[in-house]
């Protein structure tokens, strides 16, 4: 490549821990949040500015309740790469090493995307990495975990609106729609009405169920997920989004600007298969 990776990818700014807020429990399915980290493409250091490797996800008030805690069981437990235990039967499934993209395997190597879905580096290596998902079946396992960056002040409600929606079978649609229309969202600030309301509208195009959609939304176990994610991505040194990491140790030479043969290639040879 010619241009170095940390050019695209958004960096944690050092300072002081902005805290995470979770989106509202009311009854029009409102919003009340800020951001942390994130994780999925990769963006320029440009965009990096109040954004902390050190914070950690809170519970905001009205509903959403503080993620504390530790992390749920059904979504990031404190364990990535080797260390995770693959409990996962099928694509679409959660357990301690993220949401799989392709079919859980035993013993093989995974490589994990820590991702925002504000970043739009992110936006950018979501397509590459669904495509070396599918190369990698039977090889590694290819999982997905939050990061939602700070300087992402949308991150942490579009995360949870993630999480929701995978509730449904619908992770990757909401993913993919939450990326196609970063431009959107990103802007809005009235978080208890605009910002909830539009995430809801696009629940319903996806044919979720939106009143089960809403509750979960600001389930504490949502924030408490991404919460979990967060943390273990900052443990093991995650320092911006796009980041890819392979059994735990991030990669600094994949970023959104590589192919999907080049992102195979490395992986493997990150996991020691070629």
């Amino acid at each position: 490549m010619t241009q170095s990776p940390m050019t695209r990818r958004t960096l944690f700014a050092l300072g002081a821990p902005a805290a995470l807020v979770a989106l509202a429990a009311c009854s029009s399915g409102s919003s009340n949040s800020g951001s942390s980290s994130s994780a999925s493409g990769s963006s320029s250091s440009n965009a990096s500015s109040s954004g902390s490797a050190s914070s950690a996800p809170s519970g905001g008030a009205s509903g959403s309740a503080s993620a504390e805690g530790e992390a749920s069981a059904s979504g990031s437990a404190s364990a990535s790469g080797d260390s995770a235990k693959i409990t996962a039967t099928k694509a679409g499934e959660r357990d301690d090493a993220g949401y799989h993209l392709n079919t859980p395997k035993q013993g093989a190597p995974t490589v994990t995307l820590y991702t925002d879905y504000q970043c739009p580096y992110c936006a950018k290596a979501e397509p590459t990495y669904e495509k070396v998902a599918k190369d990698l079946e039977g090889t590694m396992n290819v999982t997905v975990r939050n990061m939602p960056l700070s300087s992402h002040k949308n991150a942490v409600p579009a995360a949870q609106a993630v999480q929701a929606a995978e509730l449904q079978g619908k992770h990757l649609e909401m993913a993919n729609k939450l990326f196609q229309t970063q431009d959107s969202w990103k802007g809005i600030t009235d978080k208890q009405t605009e910002l909830a309301g539009l995430f809801l509208s696009y629940a319903q195009e996806l044919g979720l169920d939106t009143e089960k959609f809403k509750t979960d939304l600001v389930n504490p176990k949502t924030l408490e997920l991404i919460k979990g994610d967060f943390e273990y991505g900052h443990k093991i040194g995650v320092k911006g989004t796009p980041q890819f990491v392979v059994n735990d140790k991030p990669l600094e030479n994949v970023d959104s600007s590589t192919s999907a043969e080049d992102m195979a290639k490395e992986f493997k040879k990150a996991a020691g298969l070629s």
